[in-house]
């Protein structure tokens, strides 16, 4: 396991205790953490339907300021059809959904 997988890792289960302690903002911030985490392994439309998501929560003003900044980057680089398709993603799930997506990727640990 590299670096980046074992931050994965701390991630998913950053997020399952926050999800089973309904700590939103723990939660978000997690996303937000691992959004960046993807820009950095070239994995920027995972990022962006993370940070878009995101986005629709409210958050802590350092959280808002760091999940923009990145969407705006990521805005300038993807074709506008992937952002069309995360801004869609974005309204069919809910938060719930999402994170136990993501954190679920390592449930057997």
């Amino acid at each position: 396991m590299n670096a980046n997988d074992d931050a994965i890792a701390r991630f998913h289960k950053t997020l399952r205790i926050a999800l089973r302690s309904d700590a939103l903002l723990v939660v978000l911030d997690t996303l937000i953490k691992l959004a960046e985490l993807l820009i950095r392994q070239n994995e920027k439309e995972r990022a962006v339907e993370i940070l878009i998501f995101v986005m629709q929560y409210p958050l802590r003003p350092t959280s808002r300021g760091r999940a923009e900044a990145l969407l705006l980057e990521l805005e300038a680089e993807l074709c506008p059809r992937v952002l069309a398709d995360a801004r869609a993603l974005a309204e069919m799930l809910t938060l719930d959904e999402l994170a136990a997506a993501i954190a679920g990727a390592d449930e057997d640990e």
